[in-house]
């Protein structure tokens, strides 16, 4: 912006000296104001905050980047559900808890038996993937059930 101050005056005094010297005062004046003009106008544009569009595409960079970062993780996730029953132990069945546990009030805390007679009543036999206390502390390295478990698992979680 100074560079553009120092500039403009040096265009005021190079036009309007060789105008004053020649008595012709009104032309002086005029372009005068009008360089002076030009100065502020650019001046102001340079100050302007970003428009409207330069705002957009940042929104939408970071909805792009978030995006990005929640797809990793779900592939991560889908990864974790073909991996060994350790890998669903340590990686899934928490999450899926904590899911369950939200969605229906039950705590974990307070009263297991009613988070799991809860549990076997809306997942039935796929309560065993998701029971927080149904880690299995030998044997790990058994597969474990796989995507379709998953899945459905996730299908009656939308239905609470």
């Amino acid at each position: 912006m100074l560079a553009v101050a120092v500039i403009g005056v040096g265009v005021v005094l190079a036009v309007e000296v060789p105008l004053v010297a020649a008595g012709r005062y009104g032309a002086a004046v005029l372009i005068a104001g009008a360089v002076t003009a030009l100065v502020l106008f650019e001046i102001r544009r340079r100050m302007a905050p970003a428009d409207v569009d330069g705002e957009t595409s940042g929104l939408e960079a970071e909805r792009a980047e978030a995006t990005a970062r929640w797809m990793a993780r779900t592939e991560s996730l889908i990864s974790w559900a073909d991996g060994t029953r350790g890998d669903w132990d340590h990686h899934l069945r928490p999450l899926l808890a904590r899911e369950f546990q939200q969605s229906t009030g039950q705590r974990q805390g307070l009263d297991p038996a009613d988070t799991a007679a809860a549990g076997e009543v809306f997942f039935g036999d796929l309560w065993r993937w998701v029971d927080p206390d149904g880690v299995q502390r030998v044997d790990r390295t058994e597969p474990g059930p796989g995507r379709d478990v998953l899945d459905r698992i996730l299908q009656r979680l939308e239905q609470l």
